[in-house]
């Protein structure tokens, strides 16, 4: 990709050169304006904290919570299902409020499988589940699907989505939504060059787009690359957020991913960045497990790195919204 990096990023600012980005009264939450995300009383926020599997692991997100709140996270991506119900929903939302955490939900359903969007927007659609959301759009993001689909065209993609966005913009959702890359959320290409085009497909153009930076150097991801991937959005003024990364694929010498670097290069451009995972839960791969037990005490190897203990930690550089304005309204 880097071998066209000026004349895309050419075409994306040309695209969206004339585009108005702004928050409305219709917009009683979040908003994106620009490559940044808002909160109704116009602050801007750079969203910081884990992963959590939510769903599968501590269905309310009591415990999760209590315990991801005391690394100074400001946000949680909740993985949530087309099984869960509306009460439970209420009850994950209302508790990532409780903790001061930005909730991110998101439905798990349709990993790596494009023909699963549907069941994913049906879910989201249906009156009972829309209203849960209504009641927490002040301070909710709603990612419509974690990495639908593998090998996605372009146009498939970006009608998919389109409809998609119309769908749920119908049954009256205002908040910010969330959009995985499609190859399993890494293919970052297609992304970049859909984002302006869905962005126009929203009539609240209010969306974030979302890439899972599993990038090991195995596969060509050397520090110059994640840098370069990252600038070139950022010079595109697509709204960027980092949704899942971890420390290494595997456990070979090419597992490595670059992670210092795109946590680095995310502080430095105000971009928003979402480490995968608050553990435990990852199998095969618990190396992903940032916490033994789930306790901030628990947090082992590069989990404690980056939540806690270097400069470039969560812990030192996320700052929490003001959710007194957010809970009251505009002052």
């Amino acid at each position: 990709m880097l071998t066209r990096l000026l004349p895309l990023t050419a075409v994306l600012l040309s695209l969206l050169g004339n585009h108005t980005w702004a928050a409305t009264d219709s917009t009683p939450g979040f908003y994106v304006k620009g490559r940044h995300l808002y909160d109704a009383c116009d602050a801007r926020i750079v969203l910081m904290g884990p992963n959590r599997m939510v769903y599968w692991l501590d269905r309310t997100g009591l415990s999760s919570f209590s315990e991801i709140a005391k690394t100074q996270s400001n946000a949680v991506r909740i993985v949530w299902s087309v099984e869960g119900k509306p009460t439970e929903l209420d009850t994950v939302l209302k508790n990532a409020r409780r903790f001061e955490l930005v909730p991110i939900i998101e439905l798990h359903d349709a990993t790596g499988d494009w023909s699963k969007l549907k069941l994913l927007v049906d879910y989201w659609t249906r009156p009972d589940i829309a209203a849960v959301i209504a009641r927490h759009e002040a301070y909710t993001i709603v990612n419509i699907g974690n990495e639908v689909g593998d090998k996605v065209a372009l146009d498939d993609y970006i009608a998919g989505y389109s409809k998609a966005i119309k769908r749920l913009r119908e049954a009256g959702y205002k908040t910010p939504l969330m959009i995985d890359a499609p190859g399993w959320g890494k293919d970052i290409d297609t992304l970049q060059v859909a984002g302006p085009k869905l962005i126009d497909a929203d009539p609240k153009h209010n969306l974030l787009l979302s890439v899972h930076m599993w990038w090991p150097a195995m596969w060509g991801y050397n520090d110059a690359r994640v840098r370069a991937e990252i600038i070139e959005s950022v010079e595109a003024e697509l709204p960027l957020i980092i949704g899942e990364f971890g420390d290494r694929w595997d456990d070979s010498e090419g597992g490595a991913i670059p992670y210092r670097t795109i946590i680095k290069t995310a502080l430095e451009y105000n971009i928003s960045f979402l480490p995968w995972s608050w553990g435990p839960g990852n199998n095969p791969q618990k190396h992903l497990d940032m916490t033994e037990d789930g306790s901030v005490e628990g947090l082992t190897g590069w989990g404690r790195e980056i939540m806690l203990d270097e400069n470039y930690a969560i812990a030192k550089n996320a700052v929490k919204p003001d959710w007194e304005c957010i809970m009251n309204g505009r002052q």
